[in-house]
């Protein structure tokens, strides 16, 4: 469930909302294993948010009742009707994907669906305004390194992705999504590290000592073909005794209509062309 703004700040300063120590982790797809995913938060008193789309030509999704369980205890945002890049769509294909994806959830969950995800977290110039147009409060991209508020929030970063990615990789990508602030922030504060357990903690210890978000994407069906599910439930524990606010993605997108947080925002994100 989506806390309310006063609520998320009782347990910091409200009047400096840009300086809090939020976590938050992102579960992407729907896939079928997400329910274990769950039940690791759950045992380490963690949120998250699980972005599900209607149909995956990759791997099944989550039925109803599981998808109705997981929102039980968690937010679960929209991830399109097919999980399709939206990049090279037309603005009426993309706007189909997007509306029918957001229509089908909240049909199962009863309830507004205020928070969006990108397929494979590819768009173009008009994508963001046309996820603002069907309704959407906020959207998360997959640009890496990054803790801080986004000046767009249909252009939401993430610090890090449970997955080791190397170094060409992850200058290639920040260069391709004009993530020149992630780029520098790979080298200056993740210090360039390729494993994935290590770059979150320097997310962890940025945030920890400067203020932001600490925002980790994992994938429940990724995370089981590599095998690391222990290292999951590891990073899961010892984030939960580091005294960060745990939130949703939509708390997120909520407190950043917060004057507070817009004066204190990082330069604006470029949007790929």
């Amino acid at each position: 469930m989506v806390k309310s703004d006063s609520a998320l700040l009782d347990s910091s300063r409200q009047d400096e909302v840009a300086v809090d120590r939020f976590l938050s982790i992102s579960i992407d797809d729907g896939a079928v294993l997400d329910p274990r995913a769950a039940e690791l938060l759950h045992k380490c008193g963690l949120q998250a948010t699980f972005y599900v789309p209607a149909s995956n030509p990759e791997r099944p999704v989550m039925a109803r009742s599981e998808i109705l369980e997981i929102a039980k205890e968690f937010e679960v945002g929209s991830h399109t009707r097919s999980h399709l890049p939206l990049h090279r769509m037309s603005d009426a294909e993309a706007t189909g994907q997007i509306v029918d994806g957001k229509n089908w959830l909240e049909d199962i969950l009863g309830e507004r669906v205020i928070s969006f995800c990108y397929p494979r977290g590819k768009f173009n110039r008009t994508t963001p305004k046309l996820v603002k147009e069907a309704g959407f409060l906020g959207a998360r991209t997959t640009m890496l390194n990054r803790c801080d508020f986004p000046k767009n929030p249909l252009l939401w970063g993430i610090s890090s992705h449970a997955y080791s990615h190397s170094r060409m990789i992850q200058v290639r990508h920040a260069l391709l999504e004009q993530n020149f602030s992630g780029a520098r922030n790979f080298f200056l504060d993740f210090h360039g590290v390729t494993d994935w357990q290590r770059h979150f903690a320097y997310a962890l210890d940025y945030v920890e000592e400067n203020g932001g978000i600490a925002h980790m994407l994992m994938h429940s069906w990724e995370v089981d073909e590599l095998g690391t599910w222990d290292k999951i439930a590891d990073t899961f524990e010892s984030i939960s005794r580091r005294g960060f606010t745990p939130v949703t993605n939509g708390d997120l997108y909520r407190l950043w209509s917060s004057s507070k947080v817009m004066a204190a925002a990082a330069p604006e994100q470029a949007q790929p062309k």
